[in-house]
């Protein structure tokens, strides 16, 4: 029997990683998001609401598997068309193909809502619960796909030949997981996205471990931080716990405290609920984001169970600003901008990318004798010198204090991760600069856009780098 591989997204490129492994009769699709870095859409120039599936697909943005996706979405699309997009002879035909979700990040499962309801979605079930607070909050669409949640460690069996074993690893949003697969003889491990920094290193050790007792042939990884500058310096990689403790070292002194930190990165939420309780200041955030911090905690992250001194004092520290709120099943106090105006030592605002033109209210209202603080920690937008953000906190002469984490390995965890597993092979993708990874004695592979290659080929080439 031929078992192949073919890599359809995340390449060179960040995120939008569509990898389909297949043993001829079924497909094991891995992952299903969607990556804007190549320039197509951003701005004023977003897909369709109703017709984004069609510009992913003829963009080459999703991969070409009509089959997972809704009937009445690609019925106008040949099966021709994409063949000739993507220059292959043939899609693949398949009995069926499964879906592994390995966190819930917009280029890892943006596709989610297009999926139809026949596909099985596979993720942990931490991620299941973040994925219904996104589709509550509104930013995403759920889906009509048959989602089964998992837990660490749990296994199912695809076909007879054919299994995978989801195992915990770190990345900066809960349920981020990775693979173990079994495909036929052969071993096959897949990262998703991980850091050795973050806030449980510990499961980047036993993943590496397991891969390791499995005698791993082939090891798809992440190679985010992966940059010409970065092949002999390494990138300073600041540690998931301190981020908290700066903000409070920060806080001293100042009014009005802005943070901007990422509402999926539910931990992080949670530290900041403890410390604004420390800080004796209350958190306010916007409809959207209590929203979803409420739905994700209450359908449950394994991390933050009910005696969690977050969850325990959420409602007294949580306010939710009053700004035409529609939701009747929040059950936080609410506050008005005037009541923040007139008494900014008293609150931490969660500032959301889009509502920094809340900035001109806070700063020229009430008391704007003293001096606020802008703490920016991964928030969007990601780029800390995004010039139109500079430009409002100059307008006011905030304080901006930036403190980001990543959610990525450095260069050399990732090749001490490849060391460590002694894969046979080794797959970089969800990077600019995959070519750059030190695969220490394992064959580097390089894919190009819809490559396919069978596994015992690509095993059978040990001699050499395929790049």
């Amino acid at each position: 029997m031929t078992y192949t591989l073919t890599v359809y997204g995340g390449v060179n490129t960040i995120g939008g990683v569509h990898v389909l492994l297949s043993n001829g009769k079924k497909g094991f699709l891995f992952d299903l998001g969607v990556t804007w870095a190549w320039g197509l859409f951003g701005g004023r120039i977003v897909p369709d609401a109703e017709r984004a599936l069609q510009h992913y697909l003829l963009t080459r943005l999703a991969p070409p598997l009509p089959s997972v996706f809704k009937k009445d979405l690609v019925q106008h699309i040949p099966a021709k068309v994409l063949e000739n997009l993507w220059k292959v002879d043939e899609l693949p035909e398949l009995e069926s193909i499964t879906v592994f979700v390995s966190h819930i990040h917009q280029d890892h499962m943006a596709l989610l809502p297009y999926v139809n309801k026949e596909t099985k979605v596979y993720m942990h079930r931490d991620a299941h619960s973040v994925y219904k607070a996104v589709a509550e909050s509104g930013e995403y669409a759920y889906t009509e796909a048959e989602i089964l949640p998992l837990d660490h460690l749990d296994s199912v069996q695809l076909d007879d030949d054919f299994s995978f074993q989801l195992v915990d690893v770190d990345h900066d949003t809960p349920g981020a997981s990775g693979l173990l697969i079994t495909l036929g003889e052969y071993n096959i491990a897949f990262t998703g996205d991980w850091r050795l920094h973050g806030r449980h290193p510990e499961r980047m050790e036993r993943f590496a471990q397991l891969c390791s007792e499995t005698n791993t042939d082939i090891l798809l990884t992440e190679g985010t931080s992966l940059r010409k500058e970065t092949y002999f310096t390494e990138p300073v990689m600041r540690q998931e716990k301190n981020v908290v403790k700066e903000f409070g070292k920060m806080s001293e002194g100042f009014d009005l405290l802005y943070v901007n930190i990422l509402a999926r990165n539910v931990e992080r939420v949670a530290d900041f609920i403890v410390k604004a309780k420390e800080l004796g200041r209350k958190l306010v955030m916007d409809e959207r984001t209590a929203l979803l911090w409420k739905t994700a905690t209450e359908e449950g992250i394994s991390t933050l169970p009910s005696d969690h001194p977050a969850r325990m004092n959420e409602k007294d520290v949580i306010c939710l600003l009053d700004l035409q709120v529609k939701s009747t099943d929040l059950v936080y106090n609410t506050v008005t901008m005037e009541d923040i105006w007139l008494h900014k030592n008293q609150y931490i605002v969660f500032l959301t990318e889009e509502q920094t033109p809340l900035l001109s209210e806070f700063e020229t209202l009430g008391d704007s004798s003293g001096t606020s603080l802008y703490f920016h920690a991964d928030g969007n937008p990601l780029n800390k010198e995004d010039p139109i953000l500079h430009r409002w906190l100059k307008l006011y002469n905030i304080h901006y204090h930036y403190y980001g984490t990543g959610g990525h390995a450095s260069p050399e965890d990732i090749s001490q991760l490849i060391e460590t597993v002694s894969p046979k092979v080794a797959i970089p993708l969800h990077s600019l600069n995959p070519s750059l990874v030190n695969t220490k004695n394992a064959v580097k592979y390089c894919p190009s856009y819809g490559e396919k290659i069978s596994i015992q080929a690509l095993l059978g080439k040990q001699s050499e780098t395929l790049v």
